[in-house]
């Protein structure tokens, strides 16, 4: 058993090697060729098992792999700067030109998506003559919906997209994610403790759901105000080193202060990201601490998706690639792209009443432009020992491997297909 020092390097190591292969041979995107570089690494450790039994290769690779705890990881340790880094980097003025999109894609869109998802989902579980309880398959649902922020932010980056279209793709992706944590807990509880259908169970619902709404607006709250704080230290302060040890105080002590009183973390480290964005708080730095912050989160941001995108390769070794998984991972890619464009559509005929007409192209764009990735594989991970699990980790896993390889990497070219990018010059090659 290794302690959690040793436990760091060993994963701090591998993911080094891991990258260090990328960017000899594979020379791909950090998170696309990260998780390739993961699962070819889960799938010499299943053929070293096969071919030398006694060498307990596999044995050895899974006692390891399975101390590491991804949704503690992920959801209470890297989500936390991963996002305020995401955050700190969006086009306020551009966010704010598209808020109510944003807003509706984030909130009534994952809402939408989820319920949608979990009929499908349920549906094909039917017809594969697995039993899966509504009550699961709206779990599925809720961890599956959300834009993956950490992928979304990567794709963005490469892509030259329409500043309007990244501000919103980028602005759905840090909130719809918090909204997604709120409502896969509330709808985990009820899955767990359901006992039936009836007015007990309305009542839970009617419980969860006012739960979740002070869990969000409370998370939004305190990132506010802890970033107004900060943004007042910051302009009373001139030393580059304290101002940016300031804002990684702001997105730890956020994240801490939420998880320990029940308030979404991730809502509340989105919003005090944003805060510091601003140029308010642009003008109370120091101009050494304009000159580093953004290098430090960058490397922050990057080495973070380095291991994350790394361990999601790995884990699939802990799944049975049977047939069945394996349909299971191809219909769960096809039905969510289908639930996020009907969410999408749905969205936009609304919007024809208020004089919002928008192309059939914009809905295609948006749709293949919803990558998910880590967190819905800490998601799928928290779940407890039930027998629905694999089939929902087999789901999970097809979708964010379809969505990282397939969709991330092809944004670009249908973004300039269709007129919503250009073609984007990477600085990283003139070197």
């Amino acid at each position: 058993m290794l302690d959690l020092f040793e436990l760091t390097a060993v994963i701090l190591s591998v993911t080094t090697i891991a990258c260090w292969i990328n960017a000899k041979t594979l020379k791909l995107p950090v998170a696309v060729g990260l998780l390739i570089v993961g699962l070819a690494f889960s799938g010499v450790v299943a053929l070293a098992d096969l071919a030398k039994p006694d060498w307990a290769v596999g044995a050895m690779f899974k006692s390891v792999e399975q101390q590491i705890d991804y949704p503690k990881l992920v959801l209470n340790f890297m989500l936390a700067y991963l996002l305020f880094a995401g955050a700190m980097n969006v086009n306020i003025a551009a966010l704010i030109q598209r808020g109510w999109a944003v807003a509706a894609l984030a909130v009534f869109g994952t809402v939408i998506t989820t319920g949608l998802i979990a009929a499908a989902f349920w549906g094909v579980c039917a017809l594969a003559g697995i039993a899966m309880p509504v009550s699961w398959a709206l779990v599925f649902g809720a961890l599956i919906s959300p834009t993956d922020p950490i992928a979304v932010l990567a794709m963005t980056k490469r892509t030259d997209l329409e500043p309007r279209l990244q501000a919103q793709l980028e602005g759905e992706a840090l909130f719809n994610d918090g909204v997604a944590v709120v409502l896969f807990k509330a709808l985990l509880a009820y899955a767990i403790g359901q006992t039936g259908g009836g007015e007990a169970a309305h009542t839970d619902l009617v419980v969860l759901a006012q739960h979740a709404g002070i869990e969000a607006f409370g998370g939004i709250a305190l990132g506010l105000a802890v970033a107004v704080i900060a943004v007042v230290i910051l302009y009373a302060v001139n030393d580059w080193i304290t101002e940016t040890l300031i804002t990684v105080a702001t997105a730890t002590v956020v994240y801490a202060v939420a998880l320990h009183f029940g308030l979404s973390g991730p809502l509340g480290v989105v919003a005090a990201g944003l805060v510091l964005a601003t140029n308010w708080a642009d003008a109370s730095l120091a101009p050494h601490a304009k000159e580093y912050l953004r290098p430090l989160w960058h490397v922050i941001d990057e080495g973070m998706n380095a291991v994350l995108f790394f361990l999601v390769g790995i884990k699939a070794f802990a799944l049975d690639f049977t047939p069945m998984a394996l349909a299971l991972m191809a219909a769960g890619a096809a039905m969510v792209l289908i639930a996020r464009w009907i969410a999408i559509a749905s969205l936009g005929v609304i919007m024809i009443p208020f004089g919002q007409r928008f192309p059939i192209k914009l809905y295609n764009v948006l749709t293949w432009a919803g990558v998910r990735g880590g967190l819905s594989v800490a998601l799928v991970l928290s779940l407890p020992d039930i027998p629905e699990r694999e089939a929902i980790f087999a789901a999970s896993l097809g979708v964010v491997i379809f969505s990282i390889v397939i969709q991330s990497m092809t944004m670009e070219a249908l973004a300039l297909r269709t007129g919503y990018g250009s073609a984007k010059v990477n600085p990283e090659a003139t070197h």
